[in-house]
C-alpha cells in the first residue's frame, strides 16, 4: 500500500492520538475540548496526503527541502491556522512543535506495524529513528530559541522600568505644593530625559522588529554635509546627560552621499556606549575627519575597558555589559543590546565599516569609515 492511502485510510486513528498527546502538553489543555484539541490535525494530514501525490522532480523537492523563507502564501495554509489556534489557546513554540513531532511518530509507527515484510518493517525502523533522532535536534533548538525570545521580552521589560519609576518618581514629588523651584526644575529635565530614553528604547525595538537579523536597514542618501549631523548628535547626547562632558572635533570635507537621520542615529547609538564605557568624569569625544576617498567618524571614551570577548561579539544583537553608571534615569538607551546592532546595519547600507579598540591606554574606540562614492 502506498504511503499517502495509508495515511488517508488510517486518519481516524492518527487524530485520535494527536489528540491525546495534545492534551498532555498544558494544564488549559485538560479543560479544552477534543475538537479544539484537534483542531486543523485532519485537514492538515490530509493536506500532505496531496503532497505526496502531486508529482514533483529532483529540482523541487531539493528547493522545498531546503527552503529557509517561506512563501507569502504560506501564511494563508491549514498549517498556519493552526499556528495561530495554538498561540490563541496559550501553547509555547516548543509545544506545538512537538505536536508535529508526534503526529510523523505515529503515522511511522502504525505503518511499521501494517507492513507484511519485514524488510519493509526495518526499513520503516530505519527512516523513524533517523526522524528521531532529526526531531530531537530540532526540538532542543527550539527549545533555546523560545527560552531566549522569552529572555529578550524580559530585558525589553526591566530596561523600561527603571525610566518609567524615575518619571513616576518625579510625578509624586512635583505634585507637593512645598518643592523648590529648582528641585521643580530638576525633576521635569529627569522626566524630560526618562522620556528620551524610553523613546529611543523603544525605536530601537521597532527597528530591530522590522529589520529582522538578515535584512539590511534602507537608507536614502543625499548630498549632506556630516557636521550637522555630528553637532546634532552631540547637543542632543549632552541634553540626556547634561552632568557629562563631550568635546567634538570636526575637520576637513564632509561633504558626502549619506542619510543623515540616520548617521546621527548612529552617533547617538556609539556616543549612548560610550557614556556606558566610560568615567564620567572623562570627556567623551566626538570627532569627525575628511579625507580624500572617505569621512572618518570616531567616538572615544576613557574607564573600564570593554573585555575581549565581548568586543567579539559588540555588534551582534542581544549583547549586553554592565553598565557603569548605577541610576536607572541614567542608562543609556543602548542596554536593550540592539543599538550597536543597529548602528552596524546602518554602516553597512552606506557600504561602511565600523571597528571598535578598547584598552586602558587608549580608552574605548568607535570608528566608522564611510567611503565618498
Amino acid at each position: 500500500m502506498r504511503f499517502s492511502v495509508f495515511i488517508e485510510e488510517n486518519l481516524d486513528a492518527i487524530v485520535a492520538e494527536w489528540e491525546t498527546f495534545a492534551r498532555t502538553l498544558l494544564p488549559a489543555a485538560k479543560t479544552l475540548s477534543g475538537l479544539a484539541l484537534r483542531d486543523h490535525c485532519r485537514e492538515i494530514l490530509l493536506a500532505v496526503v496531496r503532497d505526496m501525490e502531486t508529482s514533483q522532480t529532483e529540482d523541487e523537492r531539493a528547493a522545498k527541502s531546503k527552503q529557509v523563507a517561506l512563501a507569502p502564501a504560506a501564511s494563508a495554509t491549514i498549517a498556519a491556522a493552526h499556528g495561530a489556534m495554538r498561540h490563541l489557546a496559550g501553547f509555547e513554540l516548543a509545544q506545538m512543535v512537538s505536536e508535529f513531532r508526534a503526529m510523523r511518530a505515529s503515522v511511522l509507527s502504525l505503518w511499521r506495524q501494517s507492513a507484511e515484510s519485514s524488510t519493509i518493517a526495518q526499513a520503516i525502523e530505519e527512516i523513524a529513528r533517523f526522524n528521531e533522532a532529526i526531531d530531537q535536534a530540532l526540538g532542543e533548538s527550539v527549545s533555546r530559541y523560545s527560552d531566549d525570545v522569552t529572555t529578550f521580552v524580559s530585558v525589553i521589560g526591566h530596561d523600561l522600568q527603571g525610566p518609567l519609576r524615575a518619571i513616576e518618581g518625579s510625578s509624586e514629588m512635583l505634585a507637593k505644593s512645598e518643592v523648590e523651584e529648582k528641585t521643580r526644575q530638576e525633576f521635569l529635565r529627569r522626566i524630560g530625559r526618562s522620556s528620551r530614553l524610553m523613546g529611543h528604547l523603544i525605536a530601537d525595538l521597532l527597528e530591530y522588529a522590522r529589520t529582522g537579523l538578515t535584512r539590511g536597514i534602507a537608507v536614502a542618501r543625499s548630498p549632506c554635509d556630516l557636521r550637522v549631523a555630528c553637532e546634532e548628535a552631540v547637543d542632543v547626547i549632552q541634553g540626556i546627560y547634561p552632568q557629562l562632558k563631550f568635546a567634538q572635533e570636526l575637520s576637513g570635507d564632509l561633504q558626502i552621499n549619506a542619510d543623515p537621520p540616520r548617521i546621527q542615529q548612529v552617533l547617538l547609538n556609539m556616543l549612548s556606549t560610550a557614556v556606558l564605557h566610560g568615567d564620567r568624569n572623562s570627556i567623551v569625544s566626538l570627532n569627525a575627519r575628511g579625507e580624500a576617498d572617505a569621512v572618518v567618524l570616531t567616538v572615544v571614551s576613557f574607564g573600564r575597558p570593554i573585555p575581549a570577548d565581548v568586543l567579539q561579539v559588540l555588534f551582534e544583537p542581544l549583547v549586553r555589559v554592565p553598565l557603569a553608571i548605577p541610576e536607572p534615569h541614567m542608562q543609556p538607551y543602548t542596554s536593550l543590546g540592539l543599538g550597536l546592532f543597529i548602528v552596524r546595519k546602518i554602516v553597512i547600507a552606506h557600504h561602511g565599516k565600523i571597528t571598535v579598540d578598547s584598552s586602558p591606554a587608549t580608552g574605548t574606540v568607535f570608528t566608522i569609515r564611510l567611503p565618498r562614492k
